[in-house]
């Protein structure tokens, strides 16, 4: 008991704070899992659009009519998928127009009104660029695009551009909630836990500084 009431009685808070670290492990932990979903969805895109460049560019005897149907096809079906991002652009005379339908949930999205991106993308061939926005009725998220020119070189001039993107919201595979529900309730539990027996120790530390005289008492001259 005498630990109780000496300078090493803050050894007791070392489970608490344990606790606590274990705490930001667990969060920083969860955030990185996140971050791994989000990165393997994003690099999904950008296979889907660099193998669409490398259909074209194999399939260079095809008319131009033909190249256009296989780009509008497979950026239309990829902007169908959940909360995922696709377009497909022509270059006419120094201007890129849009040459899909776009699928969106709730609503539009034009990569060239974000300044960052109109600047990036007419220097460089492909590119990746975040781009952070809220569409209508939905939270804030940070857009993970991806864009590639195709043809890489084309003897009739024609040009189309490809952007794809994700954001956290297109991951649709996610951590089982019995997993990170039970690693909070399992570490709430020992919080409590410990809290209790720390409390404890230090009332018998208080009882124990109170009592006067001898600490403890021979059991052999107590009265039956």
């Amino acid at each position: 008991m005498k630990l109780l009431n000496s300078r090493w009685k803050y050894l007791l808070l070392i489970p608490i704070i344990f606790l606590v670290a274990n705490a930001v492990y667990f969060k920083n932990a969860i955030t990185e899992i996140e971050n791994a979903l989000l990165m393997e969805k994003y690099n999904e895109t950008v296979n889907t659009v660099n193998m669409l460049a490398a259909t074209v560019e194999e399939n260079s005897g095809l008319e131009q009519i033909e190249k256009e149907r296989i780009i509008h096809d497979m950026i239309e079906f990829t902007d169908k998928l959940y909360q995922i991002y696709a377009g497909a652009y022509k270059l006419i005379e120094g201007e890129y127009i849009l040459m899909t339908e776009r699928f969106y949930e709730t609503s539009p999205f034009e990569p060239f009104d974000f300044a960052e991106f109109a600047e990036t993308v007419p220097t460089q061939g492909s590119g990746d660029i975040v781009i952070g926005y809220a569409p209508e009725n939905q939270e804030y998220r940070e857009l993970h695009l991806y864009f590639r020119h195709m043809p890489a070189n084309s003897p009739t001039g024609e040009h189309y551009l490809v952007v794809a993107g994700v954001s956290k919201y297109s991951v649709t595979s996610s951590i089982p909630a019995w997993v990170s529900s039970g690693l909070w309730v399992n570490m709430g539990i020992t919080f409590a836990i410990n809290t209790c027996l720390i409390l404890l120790l230090v009332r018998l530390g208080y009882i124990y500084e109170q009592r006067t005289g001898e600490k403890w008492r021979d059991r052999r001259n107590c009265n039956v």
